[in-house]
């Protein structure tokens, strides 16, 4: 039942976000957007919150938290629309207080979710580590999705080239249903090939596949590797693919509001599909950055036992290493 509350809660941050229905039913009723808009995120921050407090699963406690804000946040009928019926310039406010409205929203989620974590004592930290599991499943299933995209990317590679070389030969293909006009096959490849990396970004972090340069890292015990890498994902990662997250949802939403297409004439319509591929992206991103947290917290502050299960960010990245080097560090003179 709890988890089910929670499931709620994310519900009603969607219908909120794409508008589904129920906004428009309220403004029928003479209820301003902005006030169903609130009343939306408001209900899905407050299930989500009673889901986690009555002991179900603290990953969708969280999302429907995070989600509720955001969805706050960044419509026009959530916080800009509030401010504009305050008689305040909503342009001017963020300008001011974007940075500082962000900053509180995290830590009021961050403090909520640490007293969700202490009513499921002594079992604190092993609940921290189930949810960084769940997290990571959503991550990984994503990625390991996205990554059939490279089937038909090469299949349209294939017959993008076989079709221009074909062209040289023989110009009657272009009065066949086989002939596809190659601006529209070069731009699906990069369609293509875009999602795959974006929606593969936090499957590579989680699975440490991307580039590290580790000159100092290397050289530092196994805690302080870890302190290094919940630094970074506190002060860099989380804040950058917020603001991604932020922009790119603004960005995918004009581009749907304008029905926007290729600028080429013969190019793919939808351009909306591919931007919002951009927020999309991050927030798995965003998701994995929290469950790696996660595990950092269990590692430095959680009890010896469940370090072997939380220490990914404990020892160097280079397989070819000595084992005493991994531990310890490399010996200079």
């Amino acid at each position: 039942m709890s988890t089910l509350i929670s499931l709620a809660g994310i519900a009603a941050s969607l219908v909120a976000a794409f508008e589904l229905g129920i906004p428009a039913y309220m403004v029928e009723l003479g209820i301003p957007a902005y006030t169903s808009t609130s009343i939306l995120c408001a209900a899905g921050f407050v299930l989500g919150i009673l889901g986690g407090f009555l002991g179900g699963r603290v990953s969708l406690a969280v999302a429907a938290m995070v989600l509720a804000a955001f969805v706050f946040a960044v419509t026009d009928s959530g916080m800009t629309a509030v401010l504009t019926s305050l008689d305040v310039n909503p342009l001017g406010f963020f300008r001011k207080y974007d940075g500082l409205s962000g900053l509180i929203g995290s830590l009021a989620i961050l403090t909520i979710t640490l007293l969700i974590f202490r009513t499921r004592a002594p079992r604190a930290y092993e609940t921290m580590l189930d949810t960084s599991d769940d997290f990571d499943r959503v991550v990984v299933g994503a990625g390991k999705l996205a990554s059939w995209l490279f089937v038909p990317l090469m299949l349209i590679i294939f017959y993008d080239v076989s079709q221009r070389k074909w062209l040289d030969f023989d110009t009657s293909i272009m009065d066949t249903s086989f002939y596809v006009d190659s601006t529209k096959l070069q731009e699906m490849e990069w369609h293509l090939h875009a999602t795959l990396f974006l929606l593969c970004l936090g499957f590579a972090y989680r699975a440490d596949g991307h580039v590290r340069i580790e000159l100092i890292r290397d050289r530092l015990s196994q805690r302080a590797r870890v302190w290094m890498e919940l630094a970074g994902i506190l002060l860099f990662l989380l804040t950058y693919c917020y603001l991604i997250v932020e922009f790119g949802w603004m960005y995918a939403s004009k581009s749907y509001e304008i029905g926007e297409v290729s600028a080429a004439q013969t190019g793919l319509s939808h351009r909306w599909i591919i931007k919002g591929m951009l927020p999309l992206g991050f927030a798995l991103l965003f998701t994995a950055g929290v469950s790696a947290a996660l595990r950092c917290v269990v590692y430095l502050f959680g009890p010896s036992y469940l370090n072997e299960r939380s220490g990914d960010y404990a020892g160097t990245h280079h397989a070819d290493l000595p084992k005493d080097v991994v531990t310890n560090g490399p010996i200079t003179d």
